[in-house]
């Protein structure tokens, strides 16, 4: 069943599903943050598109100048999209058949996602008739870790990273009593810490958050779910690092970071990562500590695995603007082939396109 509704209502509805949305193992898929969303950067004037089925449920809108262009209900702020909750079974099929009638959508974008999603969707709108063109959105470093202690992690980082490590953490405490790292995990800490992050956060090389009070609502928000691990390296009463964390079901999420340039002859950023890893394998006993978005060059030296996350762009040939669509994306499918020749394959085997 598929329902168009307000924001309000879409607030609403993801109050009462609360219990289906938490089941996901993705935290952007949760209820508390779905609801951040919708109140902290949805607008009054899209529509949401809730589909339901059992214990499915799929949550997309659209914008009014775009009509009929739907979206997965994310965005830069969530790392992975999770096109379901609960059962797997009918939720993709019912989103595709539904989409089409019901909501007038002619053309469908999901993203990011996990690999296994994306095949499973795009089999299921290919099945229901529509050109599927799968991409690549980007790498996702993590580090599964069951039962490691720090000095076993370490030991299988890469020798420059460790030397690297040690080198700074002597530099930094050669600072003595002005160099300190403090944790914060309790929501009575959060409003300072948060106001200690937004300072290293505007020194920093970080472009301005275009939704300022969404990182503390979630920090706010994690706390008294107990699981924020916000990381904060200071110089005397300087912060001059810091690092947004949050451990949920096991696997440690590492946000946000950023470091004040000005003080980069301490390289607080090295020594609170450390701090940082120390506490979610030896304390808080994590299976995974995921890295989230991006093939930054400084995420390769702590992480051993990645994998992809992938978008996907479905248009429905039964309407004229669906076909006009899928004309575009099949040349674009065709340019990528005479650029990378191995791209074609690549997206084929990840449920590519008819």
């Amino acid at each position: 069943m598929l329902t168009v509704m307000t924001r309000q209502a879409a607030l609403a509805l993801v109050a009462r599903r609360q219990e289906v949305l938490d089941r996901s193992a993705n935290p952007f898929a949760t209820a508390d943050f779905t609801s951040l969303l919708l109140e902290q950067v949805a607008r009054d004037d899209w529509s949401i598109a809730a589909v339901e089925e059992g214990e499915s449920l799929a949550l997309l809108y659209a914008e009014p100048t775009r009509p009929g262009q739907w979206q997965s209900l994310t965005n830069y702020y969530a790392s992975q999209f999770s096109p379901w909750a609960g059962s797997r079974a009918s939720g993709p099929v019912s989103l595709a058949r539904s989409l089409g009638p019901a909501a007038s959508a002619h053309t469908v974008t999901l993203a990011p996602m996990a690999e296994e999603d994306m095949q499973a969707l795009a089999d299921d709108f290919r099945r229901a008739g529509w050109f599927v063109r799968p991409y690549s959105c980007f790498g996702n470093w993590y580090q599964p870790c069951a039962g490691l202690s720090f000095d076993e992690y370490m030991s299988q980082r890469p020798s420059q990273t460790v030397n690297t490590w040690r080198r700074k953490a002597k530099k930094f405490s050669a600072a003595g009593s002005e160099a300190r790292l403090q944790l914060v995990t309790e929501p009575a800490d959060v409003p300072a810490a948060m106001e200690a992050y937004a300072s290293v956060y505007a020194k920093s090389w970080k472009v301005p958050e275009p939704y300022p009070h969404f990182v503390p609502a979630w920090a706010l928000n994690c706390a008294r779910r107990g699981w924020l691990r916000l990381g904060i390296a200071w110089i005397g009463d300087v912060p001059v690092a810091a690092q947004f964390w949050f451990t949920r079901g096991g696997c440690a999420f590492i946000y946000k970071l950023a470091y004040d340039e000005a003080y980069s002859k301490y390289s607080a950023g090295t020594v609170l990562s450390a701090f940082m890893f120390r506490h979610a394998l030896e304390t808080d006993g994590v299976h995974e500590i995921d890295y989230l978005t991006g093939d930054d060059p400084y995420k390769q030296a702590w992480m051993s695995h990645r994998r992809e996350r992938w978008g996907l762009v479905a248009c429905n040939r039964s309407s004229v603007r669906g076909l006009t669509r899928a004309a575009y994306e099949w040349a674009g499918m065709v340019r990528q082939r005479w650029k990378r020749p191995s791209a074609p394959a690549q997206a084929l085997r990840a449920g590519g396109a008819e």
